[in-house]
């Protein structure tokens, strides 16, 4: 009776081992596809995708085509001018509706490849990215002012604005 079972023992084995891979190799194969350059863009429903500065201009790119409440994205704000940026800072506010002011963390990034941004030049180009969130409302869609504050490495300031808009579904 023993020899019977542990051939069947023994087959549940490999049967088990091959459910644990593909489980695995999916999780690996789903974190390599999240790891990929992302195609940074302007969206169809920005008001603007460049700000003008006397010195330089920044773009504003998303990894969507399209925002959806509740729903992360990732911003990009890609200067290039005369003037060192220290840093990117603002907050986003409904124009529709008040739904408070939803704070964007920009940071300095370092890798110019991570965001589809290798065809600029490095030693013009300072770049900021951050991830972004919008909470969903009544409407079906919602406008919402975007204000941009660049501080120049002298402290100086120049404030800027843009629209976007983002859906419910």
């Amino acid at each position: 009776m023993i020899n019977n079972i542990k051939p069947l023992q023994l087959l549940w084995l490999p049967l088990i081992l091959s459910l644990l891979f593909a489980c695995n190799s999916e999780r690996q194969n789903n974190e390599t596809s999240k790891g990929l350059v992302q195609k940074m863009q302007c969206l169809a429903e920005q008001s603007q995708c460049f700000l003008e500065f006397d010195g330089g201009r920044a773009e504003i790119l998303f990894d969507v085509n399209r925002i959806v409440a509740e729903q992360a994205f990732n911003i990009s704000v890609n200067y290039s001018g005369i003037e060192t940026i220290t840093s990117v800072t603002g907050y986003l506010e409904g124009v529709d509706m008040f739904m408070g002011k939803i704070p964007l963390f920009l940071e300095r990034n370092t890798d110019d490849t991570v965001y589809g941004n290798a065809n600029l030049n490095p030693s013009t180009s300072q770049d900021f990215i951050g991830e972004v969130l919008v909470g969903s409302c009544s409407a079906e869609q919602m406008t919402w002012r975007m204000w941009l504050t660049f501080t120049t490495e002298d402290k100086q300031t120049h404030n800027k604005m843009l629209t976007i808009v983002s859906h419910r579904s």
